[in-house]
């Protein structure tokens, strides 16, 4: 059972574009338009699988982010009563290591979207 299971998940992950739908003739006045700037739409295999990519990397990618942000909230804070009271380096440490993305979206994993960024620049 475990087996068939591993099986069914790599053809999910994996599914070579045979799999997908193709792209249907779009008839017009009854003349095929065969014109490569038109949007095709994109399976919902191909959709399944971008969700489930940005689902399980944001499992592993925010977890590692929230520590990393809890530590520099913790080291921020620290740098302030030995900074002599200064805010600004605090702020700088704070402000980078909290910063930046904390999800991974289906959006930044096909380019529409801004690239993730662990630190705020």
């Amino acid at each position: 059972m475990r087996k068939l299971l591993v099986c069914i998940a790599m053809i999910v992950f994996f599914a070579s574009p045979v799999f997908a739908e193709s792209e249907k003739a779009k008839v017009k006045n009854n003349v095929v338009s065969a014109e490569k700037n038109e949007q095709v739409e994109e399976s919902t295999l191909h959709h399944f699988k971008n969700g489930m990519n940005s689902s399980l990397l944001s499992l592993v990618y925010t977890t590692i982010k929230v520590n990393i942000a809890m530590i520099g909230g913790v080291v921020g804070g620290v740098t302030y009563p030995l900074g002599g009271f200064y805010n600004g380096i605090s702020k700088k440490i704070r402000d980078s290591s909290m910063g930046g993305t904390y999800l991974i979206t289906e959006d930044i994993l096909t380019g529409k979207e801004k690239p993730v960024l662990f630190f705020k620049l």
